[in-house]
């Protein structure tokens, strides 16, 4: 079966679950992709294996049992090597302040989707609608100058506020996330902060549309997304 069609397969069977989130929905891709590049590898080591002992006992050295089944036991160990390994890599917190600013929105993406099973169920859902909106963003600063004051509102909200505000609300442990500290309860602020982020993205996004970076750069709310008392 060809890549594409397992891929077209997925794609559909993404569809019919209409429940599921974007961020899910993109992990799910990646892993499709993920299946279809080992099982390449391993079609290859196959074929290689079928057509490589046999020439080898042909033209070079007959094998006897013990080298066949040496043969085998390096055939199954490069097989599992060739699943296990895999060439992608989570995205950092740490990278993001200097990804590429049209490579921005994704990266932040994928760096959200690999913090939400940290999340309670209702930042779940906040950081769904996040997600998808990152993604529409990104076409959106295809062009915008890296130096300009409105994309340093942008990367300020999506590589700087939103990481804080989730590793802000991760630090906090888990029995003290839905108690009151000082007045302040983090499982609140983490939902009001998500809130914040997810109309400052819509506001970008439509301020972009329209060609108003001036109203971008200098309109921005003031995120107050650190915990006081986080040290509790």
């Amino acid at each position: 079966m060809r890549s594409d069609d397992i891929l077209s397969r997925a794609d559909q069977a993404l569809k019919r679950h209409g429940g599921m989130s974007r961020l899910q929905s993109r992990s799910l891709e990646r892993v499709a992709r993920a299946g279809v590049i080992k099982a390449k590898r391993l079609a290859w080591l196959t074929a290689g294996f079928l057509f490589g002992v046999p020439l080898f006992a042909l033209f070079v050295q007959p094998l006897e049992i013990g080298g066949i089944m040496l043969a085998v036991m390096a055939y199954v160990g490069l097989a599992i090597a060739a699943l296990l390994w895999t060439t992608g890599s989570k995205v950092k917190v740490e990278a993001l302040p200097t990804t590429a600013l049209a490579k921005l929105p994704l990266s932040t993406e994928d760096w959200l989707e690999s913090q939400r099973r940290l999340l309670p169920p209702p930042a779940q859902r906040l950081a769904d609608g996040i997600g998808v909106k990152l993604e529409q963003l990104a076409p959106q600063l295809q062009t915008l100058d890296e130096k300009s004051e409105a994309a340093f509102a942008v990367r300020r909200l999506i590589a700087d506020d939103l990481p804080e505000l989730v590793n802000g609300y991760v630090r906090v442990p888990d029995h003290l996330r839905r108690q009151d500290m000082n007045g302040l309860n983090p499982e609140k602020q983490l939902l009001d902060g998500l809130n914040i982020v997810d109309s400052e993205l819509t506001r970008m996004s439509e301020q972009l549309a329209s060609g108003d970076l001036v109203k971008l750069a200098t309109q921005g709310r003031y995120l107050e997304l650190k915990y006081q008392g986080e040290g509790a």
